[in-house]
């Protein structure tokens, strides 16, 4: 966690309540909330786990790693984003840690290093969704200018009312 007024950088381990410049009520991190996207083309859907559900608005892929037999019918497939009008693809990875989580990575390359890496390996776009004040920017307009805690708690309520989310 870290704070644009402060510059203070704090790791969580597990689920913490901290009180963040400008909100009125502490805010929770270190969850691992979990939601799924919906495969093109077919009924099957991928589920994804993230700490930070509100970067989902700037997903520009899925990645599985290549070894891993739960997602090989994954392979060469995409998903439908949401709340955007886009299909983003299912790539192959090493990365991603199959013990992990899902086993499935939702990759956000404007907004975390290790995304970063995988979006410039496989040549995705970089969806910038969080402003540098801390609002979400208009990649999503439904979310559009929301501050960043404020989003995180709508874009939950929203996949809550799709059946997309699955647990926190």
């Amino acid at each position: 966690v870290s704070t644009q007024s402060t510059g203070e950088k704090v790791e969580v381990k597990g689920r913490t309540l901290r009180k963040v410049p400008g909100y009125q009520d502490p805010v929770e991190f270190g969850i691992l909330e979990e939601f799924r996207y919906a495969v093109v083309g077919s009924n099957d859907t991928v589920t994804v786990a993230t700490t930070r559900l509100e970067t989902m608005l700037g997903d520009t892929a899925v990645a599985v790693h290549p070894e891993d037999s739960r997602y090989t019918h994954l392979h060469g497939k995409s998903v439908q984003h949401p709340f955007r009008n886009c299909v983003l693809p299912i790539v192959l990875d090493s990365f991603v840690d199959r013990e992990f989580g899902t086993g499935c990575v939702k990759i956000t390359p404007a907004h975390d290093f290790n995304d970063y890496e995988v979006g410039m390996r496989h040549k995705l776009p970089f969806v910038d969704c969080i402003t540098d004040e801390g609002l979400i920017s208009d990649v999503c307009p439904m979310f559009a200018g929301m501050r960043r805690f404020d989003a995180r708690v709508a874009v939950r309520r929203a996949l809550q009312e799709l059946g997309m989310y699955v647990q926190c």
